[in-house]
């Protein structure tokens, strides 16, 4: 069914999007080779999965070496395409890569986009999810079962994110996007004989599914309207749309796609109302947890919303200093962006669970993102220059994976040798000093200290709030900076808390014995080598926020030429620790100002007594809500609807078909016009207007009528003006059938009518709805005879049907040939055009006389009886 409406809507234009439809391979030998090399890049780590299953159960090492060599080989090729041909320019004619057609009509082709965006993306995955296979084989231990199903979907879901950051198609887009919520749902519900696992694991689904449908539905409705189905194309559209799109009006069909589409990124980033799903999905297993809800697929829609940004949000920036966007875009994408901050940060400071501490610090910084991609739509002057109000976009995502995936990776670490709950954990530095260092250095990120990249992408982000005074927000933006104030302070009091805990500090939790820890997939604990990888892949990734925090240019030679955005107030780049300071002395000091309010409210709040307990998400209610209007209402719907009576089923179709033509029919002036613009022309059809009043007179006067001898009479009358009417319109065969049918059915009705008992049933009025809904049913079918009428001749069927049966009838060249060669063109139609339709009917009345024929009594039964 969807397959048909996809088809219908969008492949069967006749070559109106021909421009898409590219040919086999678009470019040349090298173009396809990179194409090529980018397929094998994607589909590596799912290939490799799929192998370990060939795998004895037992050869553990040669499953993880060979479940590795998926995302290196994915890295190594995506960084050999950044060294070799650099990042894609989005300039006006650019395009992806190449393009090899798959499915052309359904604008649906393999074409790769390799901007600074996708490729960072592309990177970050495959790096991240090498150093995840190894952390599995540290976290299962020597599990074989867990091993054994784990690779395969950690290899599918790698697969998908790379395709959804990589591909220039928006539909191929989608298409992987699919794929994600298909594979996250199999590693949220790993522990399939955990009921409440598998119930989160298909609450996360729906909620992305839901998603993901707004998203197809956008997508759609885009490209019909703009012609535009690749984002390399979408990236250039310019401005010359923003007089006929961009205005915020319902009537606009760009801006229903920009809702729809937001709806999906904001549900797979978890954004308010919903981020439920993202903390439930914690009952997977924690390498499922470091990888997906760190840096990957709650990263999705984050992506997403950048690739919206330079259309929807109005980042391109023209010579004459216009900008296209949508005037939501701003307002819409920050304040959802920024509730969700400041409401994440809220939660996770009252929680106990480490990995619910940093599922809601992940909600908190996800509407940090997608607050700064809000942000980047406004614009301000400096020296002379409109400059987008956004710096630095690659490093804001990248500084969230290099604290919270070891965040992440810790915390089952922990868990997997002592426990998740932050109150069991104190003085835990005595018995594993690596892996507590590993955490404070991770969670020092988390409060973006100074020294690391956090600090100056914190300083960014209230750098970009603070200019917001000079646009047209005007004093807003006070609020908004309380609110990254707040969400600061948060960050930094979870930091004290965890460092003060983990060492034995005064300030930290002390033991609950009330605390009952859940299952968190323990498995035996291994020493050596092996055991090491339950906390090294941490390390390596937490050492990425020191070296950009004391090496700011090191960290500019890995990502600055992968930043989309960074031609403002640092083009020079990314100032260090005391750069910051001394530029926050001159022009930074209401930004650094701010960060040293965090930093000490937050200390002040790491070491209070409040806000030590544990809280609930109200919104955690809505899916569970939502399921339970949908069974509940969904059954009491059912029966309603559901009658078993026949009458029912055919009045609510008549009102579901009335409805949609009233609908469509007042909200087109054209077709109202047209309908009238013929009863102009009474003189040339008052027959059949004649005859059509003594249809429905003779119908109507039925249910009037107590005598069923009266009542015969009425409908033979009707019948055989019936005929008529097809004389009247040259119908000759049809009069003749009509005509065969009324004189049987009045003797036949004469005869039977003797055998009816003669009580006759009390007359009953029919209620003021049956005559409302056949009033509104005649007039509907009399306005389409009308508008059929007055339709243009090369658009009605019966047209074609003439100038394509008679005998000698010479067609145009595009169909040359001859007609249908017969002389009558009911029977050309029914014998040529609807051959198979006609052998079809043949055959059911053939059965059906059969049936007749073995119901009646034969000769020897008659004697018998």
């Amino acid at each position: 069914m969807i397959s048909t409406l996809f088809l219908t809507l969008i492949g069967a234009d006749n070559g109106q999007h021909a421009s898409v439809a590219g040919p086999a391979l678009v470019e040349g030998a090298g173009s396809s080779s990179r194409t090529l090399l980018l397929l094998l890049a994607i589909f590596a780590p799912l290939v490799t999965g799929l192998i370990t299953l060939f795998y004895p159960r037992k050869g553990i090492t040669l499953r993880v070496l060979t479940a590795l060599a998926g995302p290196v080989i994915a890295f190594l090729l995506l960084l050999n395409h950044f060294n070799v041909n650099g990042v894609q320019p989005l300039d006006a004619g650019s395009g992806p890569v190449a393009e090899i057609s798959w499915m052309p009509l359904l604008h649906l082709n393999l074409a790769f986009l390799t901007d600074g965006l996708g490729l960072f993306f592309a990177l970050l995955v495959s790096g991240v999810g090498a150093l995840i296979v190894l952390y599995a084989r540290g976290y299962f231990g020597k599990n074989e079962d867990d091993l054994y199903r784990f690779y395969p979907t950690l290899g599918f879901f790698t697969t998908a994110m790379i395709g959804v950051v990589l591909s220039d198609y928006m539909l191929l887009t989608l298409l992987f996007w699919e794929l994600t919520s298909i594979s996250s749902f199999l590693l949220i519900g790993w522990d399939r004989y955990d009921k409440h696992a598998v119930k989160l694991a298909m609450q996360a689904f729906v909620t992305t599914g839901m998603g993901g449908m707004g998203l197809f539905g956008g997508i759609l409705l885009f490209g019909m309207t703009t012609n535009v189905w690749t984002w390399s194309e979408f990236i250039n559209f310019g401005t010359w749309w923003q007089a006929e799109y961009a205005s915020l009006a319902f009537n606009n069909p760009v801006f229903w796609a920009f809702l729809l589409m937001f709806f999906g990124a904001a549900t797979k980033s978890a954004q308010f109302p919903w981020q439920y799903w993202l903390p439930g999905a914690m009952a997977a297993p924690t390498p499922v947890s470091a990888f997906l809800h760190s840096a990957t697929m709650v990263k999705a829609g984050v992506f997403l919303t950048g690739r919206l940004l330079p259309v929807f949000g109005g980042a391109m920036v023209a010579a004459d200093g216009l900008r296209a966007g949508l005037e939501i875009w701003p307002w819409l994408v920050t304040i959802i962006g920024g509730f969700t901050m400041v409401l994440g940060a809220l939660i996770s400071i009252n929680q106990h669970d480490l990995k619910r501490i940093f599922a809601y610090t992940t909600v908190s910084q996800l509407g940090l993102l997608m607050c700064m991609y809000g942000l980047g739509s406004f614009a301000y002057e400096h020296n002379g220059h409109l400059l987008q109000n956004i710096d630095f976009d690659i490093t804001q995502i990248a500084n969230h994976a290099f604290y919270k995936a070891p965040l992440f990776i810790l915390a089952g670490a922990l868990g997997h040798v002592l426990s998740r709950n932050i109150t069991e954990l104190n003085g835990a530095i005595k018995k594993h000093p690596a892996m507590c260092i590993t955490i404070i250095l991770a969670g020092y990120g988390l409060a973006a200290g100074p020294g690391t990249i956090s600090f100056q992408a914190k300083e960014l982000f209230l750098y970009a709030i603070y200019h917001l005074k000079y646009t047209a927000v005007g004093n807003w933006w006070m609020l908004l900076m309380a609110a990254a104030i707040v969400t600061a302070t948060c960050n930094v009091a979870i930091f004290i808390r965890l460092t003060t805990t983990l060492i034995g500090l005064p300030g930290g939790f002390k033991a609950d014995p009330n605390a009952i820890e859940a299952d968190h997939h323990h498995h035996e604990h291994e020493h050596g080598f092996w055991a090491s990888m339950i906390w090294v892949p941490g390390a390596i990734l937490v050492s990425f926020q020191y070296i950009g925090g004391f090496v700011p240019s090191l960290w500019m030679r890995v990502f600055g030429d992968l930043e989309v955005y960074n031609n403002n107030y640092f083009a020079e780049g990314i100032p260090t620790f005391w750069g910051a300071i001394i530029h926050g002395i001159h022009e930074f000091s209401v930004p650094l100002m701010c960060s040293g309010i965090a930093i000490v409210c937050g200390i002040v709040l790491g070491f209070s007594p409040i806000f030590r307990g544990t809280i609930k998400d109200v919104c955690d209610k809505i899916y569970p809500g939502i399921y339970w209007l949908a069974v509940t209402g969904g059954g009491k719907a059912f029966r309603l609807i559901q009658t078993g009576n026949m009458r029912h089923y055919t009045v609510m179709v008549l009102i579901a078909f009335l409805s949609v033509f009233y609908f469509v029919s007042l909200g087109d002036s054209k077709m109202f016009d047209l309908a009238v613009s013929q009863l102009g022309s009474f003189n040339e059809f008052w027959p059949g207007v004649f005859l059509g009043v003594i249809i429905c007179t003779t119908a109507l006067s039925l249910p009037l009528v107590s005598h069923r001898i009266i009542r015969i009479l009425l409908l033979g009358s009707c019948g055989f003006t019936v005929v008529a009417m097809y004389l009247v319109y040259q119908a000759p065969d049809l009069a003749l059938t009509q005509l065969t049918f009324e004189i049987i059915s009045v003797v036949l009705f004469v005869l039977v009518i003797r055998l009816l008992p003669r009580d006759v049933p009390k007359y009953r009025p029919n209620p003021i709805w049956r005559i409302a809904l056949g009033t509104m049913a005649g007039l509907a079918f009399g306005w389409m005879t009308l508008v059929a009428v007055g339709a243009d001749p090369a658009n009605k069927l019966g047209m074609w049907f003439t100038m394509n049966s008679y005998e000698g009838f010479v067609r145009d060249v595009y169909n040359a040939g001859r007609g249908g060669g017969g002389k009558n063109i009911v029977n050309v139609i029914l014998v040529d055009f609807r051959g198979f339709d006609t052998l079809g009917e043949i055959t059911v009345l053939s059965l059906a006389a059969l049936g007749v024929w073995s119901l009646l009594p034969s000769r020897r039964s008659r004697k018998t009886s």
